[in-house]
């Protein structure tokens, strides 16, 4: 069956609207680089994030640095090399104990991920699962920075760098 991924306006004849449909492999996109569109364009995530994180991580991602809200952009996706990375994401006090189920929590972290970092995603990246979320979710850190910290040096080991975490420093 055929599923549209993108709608692309053909051109307009008076009183008719063309439109041509477009599958993400005709217009040479790559299975992943389809998959972070597919993901990024998820409007019920969209919601969630700006009701449940842009008041800290503000609505383009930027975070605020001086009141130690790390930036999303160009950085969040290279959590996503590691498996304690992923688990990080999901732990985080903003999202462990926020008020979303587990889908939409991992649905709110691939919108995130997606819209925010998509070229610094890990090459093998899967989209977050309710499952996985609810496994790990109830395990709260004990110390947030520490992670961060030790996260942060094996992501600088793969020549990888996150955006600053000041969460201590001032």
């Amino acid at each position: 069956m055929f599923k549209p991924k993108h709608l692309a306006w053909a051109g307009l004849v008076p009183g008719l609207v063309l439109a041509v449909f477009v599958q993400a492999g005709e217009v040479g996109l790559s299975p992943q680089q389809s998959m972070v569109e597919t993901l990024s364009a998820s409007t019920s995530a969209y919601k969630d994030y700006m009701l449940n994180c842009g008041g800290c991580h503000r609505f383009s991602g930027e975070g605020v640095a001086r009141n130690a809200v790390p930036d999303f952009r160009n950085s969040i996706g290279m959590f996503t090399h590691l498996p304690e990375g992923r688990e990080y994401m999901i732990r985080v006090p903003g999202a462990a104990q926020s008020l979303l189920g587990n889908a939409e929590l991992a649905e709110v972290l691939n919108w995130i991920v997606a819209t925010y970092s998509p070229a610094q995603l890990a090459a093998d990246f899967k989209p977050f699962t309710a499952g996985e979320v609810g496994a790990v979710r109830p395990y709260r850190f004990d110390n947030v920075v520490v992670e961060r910290r030790k996260l942060t040096e094996r992501l600088n080991e793969q020549g990888l760098t996150p955006s600053a975490y000041l969460y201590g420093a001032n």
